[in-house]
């Protein structure tokens, strides 16, 4: 049985970069860049005003001054600063003279007797001047490869002119569930059979992961049911393959072996992890398989602590990392002979441990913001650590 540090170690050989292709900036929300942005001029490109006011010359003293004119914003900035005793009126974002130019703010004026007058109240100031290159300099790196591309991204992109950028492919999963009980959400489920959350639960995390659900199906639990459903999960563009259910020794856990009749190389199919020991990682050709434990609670926990650092390493990103967490006052965590990961909730003291009855218990998933790592035999003054989720 393999320890969750292992496993990590392994699945982060087995994630090979999917192919890389370039979007317009209006589909790269949440993508993942793959090439290094660079400023391509000075940012920002010249000086400008912060303010409306006056652009006056910095030996100005305050005073009546006769205004020249108006420089509005995207018009070409006066060659020089107005000689002392005249000013141009400016708006904010107005182009600035490289030399010699300072502001007053339109607060520190007032009205003159003469309409093309106006007199400051104050000495004027360069500090409200954003400079030339106070950002960036031509040539500065400001994105990285790696990077989730959010909307401040985005607008960056935007104002440098990038308008397609490289980002990696987006991982395509295809679904297979199985279990002879399994009815429908919508269905009213018959004695003895349960309602299918997982296909909800794992269609969910692909979506906030940014990943494509390009294939779907629910069977039961005849082999030949599920042999034929993998096979048409194979026939799918899919660069990962999930099936939930099926994962452990009972007699209709078919996963393993129909993973193997198909050429896939087990890597794993126990890891010591509580909730979520029968776990199966395979790999065939770069595409990766996972057998997740039917139960509601093991999926979520074999989702963050697996498949989505396999999501992650596909794209290019870094792992979620673990954080040194502080428990709420009174907080118990009960060690256990293998790795337990706890489910928790944040609460403004730290975070809780949620009670779990068993891996079938959905109640706690709606709260859980954190999955608390125990590790194996943990001494009681053990200091948290877990995956926020």
């Amino acid at each position: 049985m393999i320890t969750v540090t292992e496993l990590w170690g392994r699945l982060d050989e087995l994630a090979l970069p999917l192919p890389q292709e370039r979007v317009p900036l209006s589909a790269a929300l949440g993508r993942i860049l793959a090439e290094p942005i660079f400023a391509p001029e000075d940012q920002p490109a010249f000086d400008r005003s912060a303010i409306d006011g006056y652009l006056v010359n910095a030996d100005q003293a305050a005073g009546i001054v006769t205004l020249l004119g108006t420089v509005s914003p995207g018009l070409p900035p006066p060659a020089i600063a107005p000689e002392p005793g005249t000013a141009w009126r400016i708006l904010t974002g107005s182009a600035l003279p490289a030399t010699a130019a300072a502001l007053v703010m339109q607060e520190d004026t007032r009205a003159a007797a003469r309409p093309d007058q106006r007199e400051l109240l104050q000495a004027p100031s360069i500090r409200h001047i954003r400079r030339r290159a106070s950002q960036a300099r031509a040539g500065d790196r400001l994105l990285t490869p790696g990077q989730a591309l959010g909307p401040g991204a985005l607008a960056l992109l935007a104002s440098l002119g990038v308008v397609q950028v490289l980002v990696s492919r987006r991982p395509r999963v295809a679904h297979l569930v199985t279990g002879g009980e399994l009815v429908a959400p919508e269905q009213v489920p018959a004695p003895g059979r349960i309602r299918d959350c997982n296909s909800t639960l794992i269609a969910a995390f692909l979506a906030e992961a940014g990943a494509e659900l390009c294939w779907h199906r629910r069977v039961g639990d005849a082999r030949a049911a599920a042999a034929e459903a993998l096979a048409e999960a194979l026939a799918s563009p899919a660069d990962v393959i999930l099936v939930s259910g099926g994962a452990s020794v009972g007699d209709h856990d078919h996963t393993g072996a129909l993973l193997a009749e198909c050429g896939f190389t087990i890597h794993c199919d126990k890891v010591a992890s509580r909730p979520g020991k029968p776990f199966i990682a395979a790999a065939r050709e770069g595409r990766l398989a996972f057998g997740l434990p039917g139960n509601p609670l093991s999926h979520f926990v074999c989702y963050h602590l697996f498949v989505k650092r396999v999501l992650a390493r596909l794209v290019g990103a870094a792992p979620i990392p673990l954080h040194r967490l502080t428990l709420a006052p009174g907080a118990a965590l009960t060690s256990n002979p293998r790795e337990t990961w706890w489910p928790a909730v944040a609460t403004p003291a730290g975070y809780a441990p949620l009670p779990w009855a068993d891996s079938s218990d959905l109640t706690v998933l709606a709260r859980a913001s954190a999955l608390l790592r125990v590790p194996a035999d943990a001494p009681p003054d053990y200091t948290a650590e877990g995956l926020l989720v």
